[in-house]
């Protein structure tokens, strides 16, 4: 995709798990309207079934996003996971659902207070397979952003439940070439994305995930050393916004966020591309122009917005922007 760091004036705006700021987060009614509200791509996460398919959902437990606990049926499939060995789970898991039985639930909203909107939808929309998504009329000459979720722990419970060939059956069993589709790959684990990259041939492009909680014990920022090995393997890096802006002294300064870290700057001076998520409309502190304006100011290529319209509504009315010069720091130069 045409992004800022290769040329363009705006960063590219990408409906979060389609519109969800609208409609209930990662069906497909969610992003068709992403797409209708001019988004340029659109974001969404994978994870496996117990019958070796790939539905669109952003958790691998489903009481979240799903009426699954309001199924008597599905009562006795309630149960606890340790994930990662670090975090406890009790709920209602993909692996053990067919996609048959998915197709029995219905999407939710999560952020049902903040988005009485959005959740006017609930139990009116399907949760979507990876295929159906592919098949969907609306994604023809569209960019599609795929986040592979959990990838290493999926892995981990056996070969069936590897999602990396199933993306790969997926996209094969799709005519995505002869409708013009296009794709990029994202996922937090590296040893997957890299997995994805390899089993696809280079079909599309490649972005490492990353936020604080995930850099290494004592580093609260990207280090030159990650940046050097994300470059050498993919095209680009997608962070959240605390690691795009340094804290600002809000007693101070009424801005929504700092200056921009320098991350970006970095990134772009080895070739990366960069994206920062998430913009929300109801994070904004002070008006939606200020809090839209603050995100730009960061210099990233692409921006995952969960109300595409809105962000795009601010761009429209903003000059062009000029693009940032990406210097390289001296950390990066010394390397």
């Amino acid at each position: 995709m045409d992004s800022r760091s290769s040329g363009s004036t705006r960063p590219l705006v990408f409906g979060h798990r389609g519109a969800c700021g609208y409609r209930p987060e990662n069906t497909l009614e969610a992003f068709e309207l992403a797409f209708v509200q001019g988004a340029d791509a659109i974001e969404f996460d994978v994870v496996p079934t117990g019958d070796g398919q790939l539905i669109v959902s952003h958790d691998p437990w489903l009481s979240h996003n799903t009426d699954v606990a309001d199924h008597p049926e599905f009562a006795e499939r309630e149960r606890e996971i340790t994930l990662y060995g670090r975090w406890k789970v009790i709920d209602w898991f993909s692996v053990d659902f067919t996609v048959a039985e998915i197709k029995t639930l219905f999407a939710r909203e999560r952020m049902t207070e903040q988005r009485p909107g959005s959740a006017k939808f609930d139990d009116q929309f399907k949760i979507p397979t990876l295929d159906e998504l592919l098949a969907a009329p609306f994604a023809s000459g569209k960019t599609l952003i795929l986040e592979v979720k959990h990838g290493n722990h999926f892995a981990t419970l056996g070969s069936q439940f590897d999602p990396v060939p199933m993306v790969k059956a997926a996209l094969e069993r799709s005519d995505w070439q002869a409708r013009g589709m296009k794709f990029i790959f994202e996922s937090f684990d590296f040893a997957v994305l890299s997995a994805l990259k390899k089993a696809l041939g280079g079909v599309g492009e490649y972005v490492f995930l990353t936020e604080k909680v995930r850099l290494p014990e004592g580093e609260t920022q990207v280090s030159a050393e990650m940046l050097q090995r994300v470059a050498a393997e993919f095209d680009g890096i997608s962070v959240e916004w605390a690691l795009l802006f340094n804290p600002v002294d809000e007693a101070a300064s009424s801005a929504q966020f700092g200056e921009p870290s320098g991350l970006v700057a970095d990134a772009h001076a080895l070739g990366l591309k960069v994206f920062g998520w998430t913009a929300r409309a109801e994070e904004s502190k002070y008006s939606i122009e200020e809090y839209y304006h603050s995100l730009v100011s960061s210099g990233v290529d692409g921006i995952f917005a969960d109300q595409p319209d809105l962000l795009l509504a601010v761009l429209a009315e903003t000059d062009p922007m000029p693009t940032p010069v990406s210097v390289a720091s001296p950390r990066i130069a010394k390397l």
